[in-house]
């Protein structure tokens, strides 16, 4: 009888390489006299505390408040703008 499902070669291998890879960046962690589990606890909590930094703390501001904390970033990213593009021409005239 034959089989209902048959693996390909690269399937094979792509099924090896997701248990192999990381068995074995734990295994040289240890082998090097560091703790591997902890080095990938601390990679994904430091991914969490990134999202949870881009979500604004207080849902409860009113939208005065966003609106008004959102104008003033936007006159920061003018002058900064304006900051840079005087660089810019004084860098260009220092060239000529």
């Amino acid at each position: 009888m034959r089989k209902k499902y048959k693996l390909t070669g690269f399937a094979r291998f792509f099924i090896f390489m997701l248990f192999f890879a990381p068995l074995s960046y734990i295994g040289v962690s240890y082998y090097q006299g560091e703790n591997g589990l902890e080095k990938v606890k601390d990679f994904f909590n430091s991914l969490r505390t990134e999202q949870a930094e881009i979500i604004p703390e207080s849902p409860s501001m009113s939208s005065d408040e966003v609106i008004k904390m959102q104008a003033q970033e936007i006159e920061l990213l003018k002058q900064r703008i304006q900051e840079l593009e005087t660089r810019l021409a004084n860098l260009e005239n220092q060239e000529e």
